[in-house]
């Protein structure tokens, strides 16, 4: 009588999901942080803030300054261009920390951050999701588009528009330091619980930039994002830059950095 071995298959047991790989989850977080900018009525309300701050003074600037004394066409490109960075380089950072200072500590606070970091997320995913899609988003609607209208309204009002090449340079400058600041608030939402202090040091250190310079020794300002608007404004007209230009801009690079180092490290060890 043939016996027929019947074969006992070991229970299955799950695998367990961990979230080893620095980036683990991440794409999912991105498109989590991108519908909250692309899925409401977020980006609207930016595209119509921008323009209307950045572009729509820009115009009057304009036309004030066709209907003076202002010797050529080209000379008054020259100061449209002049106050399109120094302004946007201020508006577009308090928008940013304005809207940023909340992206961690929010989260933190209503106890969504323990509950994404009890899924298989890895931490530093995160934080660069949120780096990543501010980041896009903002450059996209506060740096890129008035800049296209802003070189549109050249066109139409003066007739004239500066090179694109030194422009773009120039725009170039404009977004880091739009990112050094973002970097900025980020760490701070990983080292603060409130949103007082992030945006409370994060606007500090802009705003010491409009007055300080006047009293610090140069090497030490070099070493801050205070001279970018300079910069950029120097490189979009094309003019010779002085010695030592790209000093500020390698230091606010490495200073980027090091702010989006420290918020993986100290949001690596946040207590959940």
């Amino acid at each position: 009588m043939a016996t027929h071995s019947s074969h006992i298959a070991a229970p299955r047991t799950r695998a367990r999901t961990t979230a080893h790989s620095w980036g683990h989850g991440f794409g999912n977080l991105l498109r989590k942080e991108y519908s909250l900018w692309w899925g409401t009525r977020k980006w609207l309300v930016h595209v119509l803030i921008w323009l209307g701050i950045i572009n729509g003074l820009i115009a009057l600037v304009t036309f004030e300054e066709a209907g003076s004394a202002t010797p050529s066409v080209s000379a008054i490109s020259q100061e449209v261009i002049e106050v399109f960075f120094k302004l946007g380089a201020l508006a577009t950072t308090l928008g940013l920390v304005t809207s940023v200072q909340g992206a961690i500590v929010g989260e933190k606070q209503l106890g969504t951050a323990a509950w994404l970091m009890s899924k298989p997320v890895a931490r530093s995913a995160f934080v660069l999701s949120k780096l990543v899609a501010n980041a896009t988003a903002f450059v996209a609607l506060a740096v890129a588009l008035p800049a296209t209208v802003f070189y549109a309204q050249n066109l139409l009002m003066l007739g004239y528009v500066t090179p694109l090449a030194p422009f773009l340079a120039g725009l170039a400058v404009q977004m880091l330091h739009l990112l050094f600041y973002l970097a900025l608030t980020l760490m701070l939402g990983t080292l603060f619980d409130r949103r007082g202090p992030v945006a409370g040091i994060a606007l500090g250190i802009l705003f010491a930039g409009l007055l300080l310079p006047n009293f610090l020794p140069a090497a030490v300002t070099l070493a801050l994002p205070w001279q970018l608007s300079e910069v950029m404004t120097g490189l979009a007209l094309g003019r010779v830059m002085p010695a030592g230009w790209l000093i500020p801009v390698v230091a606010t690079a490495l200073w980027t950095v090091l702010f989006i180092a420290v918020a993986l490290w100290r949001f690596g060890r946040e207590e959940f």
